[in-house]
């Protein structure tokens, strides 16, 4: 419980300093970068982050929206401080759905051998299709 007091710290303050940062930004100029889809994903973000933060910590459906909308909010904000942050969004999503297919999907253990042996034909080695013995330990 102390663990997610202190993550209830770390969003908020973290997300204080971006809104900071994009006050100091953008704070002489006319443009103003909280405007059309990113404004309404921020406030949505954030007052599902309030809600969920203020909520009781101890359901899985409430720690999974607390972290999931954190996130959501610091994306966002860094997208607008960092114009081209916006373009490494597709590349970001991508190596989350191979990594979500890798390690959590059920199909990795039959695609499995067939990335070693690919591995081991860039490498130049055989691949070791025999068991290894293993050493007892004394």
């Amino acid at each position: 419980m102390k663990a997610l007091k202190g993550m209830k710290v770390a969003y908020r303050s973290l997300i204080t300093f971006l809104l900071t940062c994009i006050a100091i930004k953008y704070g002489v100029s006319k443009i103003n970068p909280l405007q059309g889809p990113t404004l309404s994903l921020l406030v949505t973000a954030v007052s599902s982050h309030v809600i969920a933060s203020a909520t009781d910590m101890d359901k899985p459906n409430t720690i999974i929206t607390f972290y999931l909308s954190g996130t959501v909010a610091c994306e966002t904000l860094l997208w607008i401080l960092i114009d081209q942050l916006s373009l490494f969004c597709l590349i970001n999503f991508l190596l989350i759905v191979i990594v979500e297919f890798l390690f959590f999907h059920p199909l990795t253990k039959l695609l499995l051998p067939y990335f070693n042996s690919i591995t081991h034909l860039l490498s130049g080695t055989s691949p070791n299709t025999e068991p290894q013995p293993q050493d007892s330990q004394v």
